[in-house]
């Protein structure tokens, strides 16, 4: 998983010198986005700016609310659900490979570079911002893999646990970095929307890979607990 994230991270940042691309897809985006009616992003961002309790949640969630849950929700599905593990290795991997094709061939720029009254709310709280972060790639927007990946946390913390009353809750997680996201300036409902559809689409060819090629299958649904 390190290494796999480790040629992500390298290979997301190839298209960072495309600057003049990354502007115009980011205004196509959102003209896209105005013909559905949905181009909304500054108007919630706006709404946030209000209340400075609120940007620092959002700015937490934002930049803590994926690293910090994957690696003791990956020890413990490691140790006590391996089958489940494996499942979400493998959707990780593949919606990261898939993802760094969008990167490569639609570099876009996020909504806090294209002025329009956007703001980088993380300039305005104690966590960092991407500008002191070297060698960060800033026109990889298009998916959001912030969103993408804390579904697939999600769904894998969904399938290992057995009480079938609070597994929903698990969806929180994507629910508020999704939210988050967009508040902080970093990406476009269609970044969301697309980096979803990524995932779902890694998960479903991962089901596959389990199913077609790894012995031993275990339910990855259980029954509700009667206790």
């Amino acid at each position: 998983m390190a290494l796999g994230y480790l040629v992500y991270s390298q290979v997301r940042g190839l298209a960072g010198h495309r600057v003049s691309d990354a502007f115009i897809n980011a205004y196509n985006l959102i003209d896209i986005e105005r013909d559905l009616g949905i181009f909304k992003e500054l108007t919630l961002q706006q709404w946030v700016l209000a209340s400075d309790t609120m940007v620092d949640v959002f700015n937490l969630i934002y930049f803590y609310g994926f690293f910090p849950l994957v690696i003791p929700t990956a020890t413990f599905l490691f140790l006590r659900r391996p089958d489940i593990y494996r499942l979400a290795r493998n959707a990780f991997l593949i919606s990261g490979s898939i993802a760094v094709c969008f990167f490569l061939t639609l570099p876009t720029a996020p909504p806090r570079l294209v002025g329009m009254g956007f703001i980088d709310t993380l300039n305005q709280s104690m966590t960092p911002t991407y500008s002191s972060i070297p060698g960060v790639n800033h026109y990889a927007a298009l998916p959001s893999m912030h969103v993408g990946w804390t579904f697939l946390l999600a769904v894998a913390l969904f399938l290992a646990f057995k009480d079938w009353r609070f597994r929903p809750v698990f969806f929180a997680i994507p629910l508020m970095m999704f939210s988050a996201t967009v508040v902080t300036g970093n990406h476009y409902f269609l970044d969301g929307v697309l980096g979803l559809v990524v995932a779902v689409a890694a998960l479903r060819i991962a089901l596959y890979v389990q199913k077609r090629f790894q012995d031993g299958p275990a339910p990855l649904v259980q029954a509700p607990s009667s206790s």
